[in-house]
C-alpha cells in the first residue's frame, strides 16, 4: 500500500507540474499584447522611440511582416516547383529559365520591401535616433556579409588564418 501511495504522489506531482508548464507556455499568449519579432524589439530598444514614434512602428512593422511572409511563402512556393522538376526525367530547359526569373523578382520585390521598410522607419526617427538607426543597419548588414559566413562577431571560425603552406 505505502508503495501505490508514494507512486501516486509522484503522479499527482507531475500532472501538477506539467499543467503548470503547459500553462505558462499556451495560457499567457493573448495576455502579452502585440508580438513583435527579436529584430523589432531590438530597433524599438535601440532607438527608445517614444509614444507616438512606437506606435508608428509597430504598425510599420505589422504591415511590412505581412508583406514579407507573402513574399517569402511565393519564393518557397516556387522554388518546391523549381526542386520538384530536379527528379523529373526530362527537364523543359525554358520552364526552368522562367521559374529561376520569377524567383528572382520575388527576391528583388523582397529587397525593395525591405528598402522601403528601413527607410519608413528612418522618416519616423529624430537626427538622433536616425544617426543610431543608420549604424544599426550597417552593423547589420556586415552581420550578412557572405565573408563573415552570417557569423556574429567573436563567433568562432571568423578569425583570419593564415593560407595552408604549399605542398612540396
Amino acid at each position: 500500500m505505502k508503495k501505490n501511495l508514494l507512486l501516486y504522489i509522484i503522479l499527482i506531482f507531475l500532472i501538477v507540474v506539467n499543467g503548470f508548464f503547459l500553462y505558462k507556455q499556451f495560457g499567457t499568449s493573448e495576455k502579452r499584447g502585440p508580438q513583435r519579432s527579436n529584430s523589432a524589439n531590438f530597433i524599438s530598444e535601440q532607438l527608445q522611440f517614444d509614444a507616438t514614434q512606437l506606435e508608428k512602428f509597430e504598425e510599420l512593422h505589422g504591415t511590412h511582416r505581412e508583406k514579407i511572409n507573402t513574399i517569402l511563402r511565393d519564393i518557397r512556393a516556387s522554388k518546391d516547383m523549381l526542386f520538384d522538376k530536379a527528379s523529373d526525367k526530362s527537364v523543359d530547359s525554358l520552364e526552368i529559365e522562367g521559374l529561376t526569373t520569377q524567383i528572382a523578382k520575388m527576391e528583388k520585390a523582397k529587397g525593395l520591401e525591405t528598402f522601403r521598410y528601413f527607410n519608413a522607419i528612418s522618416r519616423i526617427c529624430n537626427e538622433n535616433q536616425r544617426e543610431r538607426f543608420r549604424q544599426i543597419v550597417k552593423d547589420g548588414l556586415r552581420l550578412q556579409s557572405p565573408r563573415n559566413g552570417n557569423r556574429p562577431p567573436g563567433a568562432p571560425g571568423r578569425e583570419r588564418r593564415p593560407p595552408n603552406p604549399p605542398r612540396e
